[in-house]
């Protein structure tokens, strides 16, 4: 009965569909950060359904990208890129660990954070748009919401959080070694899956967001002293971008 409580808890938390309402007790939202990648499913499925849409209904690239760029912010309501908003700011700010954690908690935008959220649906939706739209690619595109998860899933159970108090300390405590073991399990099999449904491509963009966890782990510890939900959201979008940047140009690699 927990799990199910923990998965509601991340579907209300990190989406924004209605949701029942979950008491945020320890033992009921123990498992939410390992039910988090079953967001990125959900969120992959609407990109399936939205190329069926646009093959039924003869759309162009280009509204097909614009779909394929905000479906992700409309089924989670932007919370990921709140958090790298946030993070972009406290980078830019150059101070100290201390400062930049305040900055974190800011709920202000600052230049940097607006800048850094329109070059990023920039660069977002024209790889969308540079993306052909067949089977392989499309379920490529659909795991890169389930890898991104997982890998985010594996930061809130494993890495050291940050000093103060924050929701991702909170969902920290709540897990335990077996929550950790999950959020590892999604992210093997999330790479099998991309690996199963194109070998190459596939095994490329897993270590791509395998080598995007390890530096986005260096900068948490170096620039904020350890993790948090902010920074969290950051490698989220972060690892998404790479994954496609590498999706969208090891294709036109192989199709030269």
């Amino acid at each position: 009965m927990n799990l199910i409580y923990s998965i509601l808890a991340a579907f209300s938390m990190f989406s924004a569909l209605p949701m029942p309402q979950v008491p945020w007790e320890k033992e009921k939202i123990r498992y939410m950060l390992a039910a988090l990648p079953l967001v990125g499913a959900v969120v992959g499925l609407a990109e399936y359904l939205w190329l069926r849409l646009c093959s039924r209904l003869a759309f162009g690239m280009v509204l097909s990208a614009v779909g394929f760029t905000l479906i992700p912010v409309l089924i989670t309501g932007g919370i990921h890129l709140d958090g790298f908003m946030d993070t972009v700011d406290a980078l830019k700010s150059h101070a100290a660990p201390e400062k930049k954690r305040a900055i974190l908690k800011d709920p202000h935008a600052g230049a940097f954070a607006v800048i850094g959220l329109g070059a990023y649906l920039l660069a977002y939706f024209g790889l969308c748009a540079e993306l052909p739209l067949f089977r392989k690619t499309v379920l490529l595109l659909g795991l890169i919401h389930v890898m991104s998860r997982s890998l985010s899933a594996v930061s809130g159970t494993v890495l050291p959080v940050g000093p103060g108090k924050g929701t991702l300390n909170l969902f920290h405590q709540a897990a335990d070694k077996k929550v950790a073991v999950m959020a590892v399990c999604w992210v093997v099999l999330s790479a099998a899956a991309m690996v199963t449904v194109w070998p190459l491509v596939g095994l490329v963009m897993a270590l791509g967001a395998a080598a995007t966890w390890l530096l986005v782990r260096r900068m948490a510890m170096k620039q904020f002293e350890g993790m948090s939900g902010d920074i969290a959201g950051f490698q989220l979008q972060v690892s998404e971008l790479v994954m496609l940047i590498l999706l969208v140009v090891t294709e036109r690699m192989l199709a030269l």
